[in-house]
C-alpha cells in the first residue's frame, strides 16, 4: 500500500509576523497606473536595499486609487521605518516625475481608509 500523502498546513496567524500598513500618494500631473506604479516601488527598494532586505520588508500592494494616484502598501512590523524611507527615493513611475507623500501608518487597513 502507498504512504498516506501528507497534507502541507500553512503558517497559523499567531506564528506569522506582524504587519503594519502605510497609505502612500504619488503627486503627479497624470494619473498613475497599479502596474507602474508597482513597479516603481519595487525597482527602488531593490535598489536600495536588495533582494535580502526585500524578502525582510515582506512588501505588498494591497490597494491603488488610480483617481488619486494613492495606494496602501503592507510591510512586516519591524522594517516599517525602512519602508517608509524607501517610498520617498521613488522619483519616476514610467516616464512621469512623481513627489512621494506617507499620508498615514496603521495595524489596519480599515483605519487607513
Amino acid at each position: 500500500m502507498a504512504a498516506a500523502k501528507k497534507s502541507l498546513n500553512p503558517i497559523p496567524p499567531t506564528l506569522r509576523g506582524k504587519k503594519r500598513y502605510i497609505k502612500f500618494s504619488f503627486i503627479s500631473q497624470k494619473t498613475l497606473a497599479e502596474k507602474d506604479a508597482w513597479a516603481a516601488v519595487s525597482g527602488a527598494f531593490s535598489r536600495i536595499f536588495g533582494s535580502a532586505g526585500m524578502a525582510q520588508q515582506r512588501l505588498w500592494l494591497i490597494k491603488w486609487n488610480a483617481k488619486s494616484n494613492d495606494g496602501i502598501i503592507r510591510c512586516a512590523l519591524a522594517e516599517e521605518e525602512n519602508v517608509k524611507a524607501g517610498l520617498l527615493f521613488v522619483q519616476k513611475v514610467g516616464p512621469d516625475s512623481v513627489i512621494p507623500l506617507i499620508l498615514g501608518v496603521s495595524g489596519s487597513v480599515g483605519k487607513l481608509k
